[in-house]
């Protein structure tokens, strides 16, 4: 009965901000979100960021911010197209991974050689990946067939998604390296000192990302049916809702696993944008609401925090008298 309660509780924090944002935008437009089809098609559209933010979980969780995964994601889903046209679903996939293996390892590479602020190295990658899959294809949209697109359909997309989870979670719960990506985000210093090696614990991390940004990229090029090669800083507008889903995850994260904490993350998001959409909201102010959502979240996290200090104070406190 205590482990079905606690159960209960997690299911309820997990989904009490997607819940609630969900039932605002019903009450200002109910003809939109009051619909079986709607909730469907935001969980719909929330899984291949999902699977992004899962990917870029670990180099957050160890103090890395890294947009170049989107840009790699696109380079993927360009090369893999191609290869589609000759080899159908296995060349989407071979062009995907083919990309997230080299990339993933050589920015694991360069990152223990350049001791450079990784934000600033990630601008850097934007440009080059970006540029590569231009020269590749230029930016012309490119189009998948009708049978190459099953990958982004019901089931295969909900058992990719289910799969990807499943191995998501059991990193951050019983892995050694999920520990050690949290070592390294508290105190690296103190992390090193302990035994872990912060340069394959970081490379790992960055694999991984592009590992799951190369998932990503397969399942959104499926369901899309198509992708477009994006020169410059384009494609970071791809990674901003993972790493905000992510961020809205961590407040979750003294409850449940940062795995349903990122899908409620993405969830509210994306319940969000649509919500504004459906308002006739213009882009710039739903990126200002957007924004000042995520603070509010952040300040009610930050207060929450002081109180569980201040309990804990006050709880030692008392034991000493």
């Amino acid at each position: 009965m205590q482990m079905l309660k606690s159960l209960l509780k997690k299911i309820g924090i997990t989904v009490l901000i997607p819940a609630a944002v969900y039932g605002i935008f019903s009450i200002l437009r109910p003809a939109v979100f009051l619909s079986g089809n709607m909730v469907y098609s935001v969980c719909l559209q929330s899984v291949t960021t999902c699977i992004l933010a899962w990917g870029i979980s670990f180099s957050m969780t160890a103090g890395i911010v890294d947009f170049s995964v989107a840009a790699e994601r696109i380079l993927g889903s360009v090369l893999g197209v191609l290869l589609s046209r000759t080899m159908g679903i296995p060349g989407l996939i071979v062009g995907a991974f083919a990309v997230a293996i080299v990339m993933g390892a050589v920015k694991g590479i360069l990152n223990s050689m350049i001791k450079m602020s990784s934000m600033v190295i990630s601008v850097a990658y934007c440009f080059i990946i970006g540029a590569i899959g231009s020269m590749i294809q230029g930016t012309n949209s490119m189009i998948l067939t009708n049978d190459v697109c099953v990958l982004g359909q019901s089931p295969a997309i909900w058992i990719i998604f289910m799969v990807c989870g499943a191995a998501i979670f059991f990193l951050h719960q019983y892995s050694i390296f999920g520990a050690n990506c949290r070592a390294l985000g508290g105190n690296g210093k103190i992390a090193g000192d302990a035994g872990v090696s912060k340069g394959k614990t970081e490379a790992k991390a960055i694999m991984i990302a592009s590992l799951f940004g190369g998932i990503s990229g397969i399942v959104a090029t499926s369901y899309g049916a198509g992708t477009a090669a994006q020169v410059g800083l384009a494609s970071m507008s791809l990674i901003f809702p993972a790493i905000i889903g992510f961020n809205i995850g961590l407040l979750l994260q003294k409850t449940v696993n940062i795995t349903f904490g990122c899908i409620a993350g993405v969830v509210t998001m994306n319940i969000l944008a649509t919500g504004l959409i459906s308002l006739g909201i213009p882009s710039q102010l739903k990126d200002t609401v957007t924004g000042a959502f995520l603070l509010f979240l952040m300040c009610c996290n930050s207060i929450l925090d002081r109180k569980r200090a201040e309990s804990l104070r006050r709880q030692a406190s008392q034991m000493k008298a």
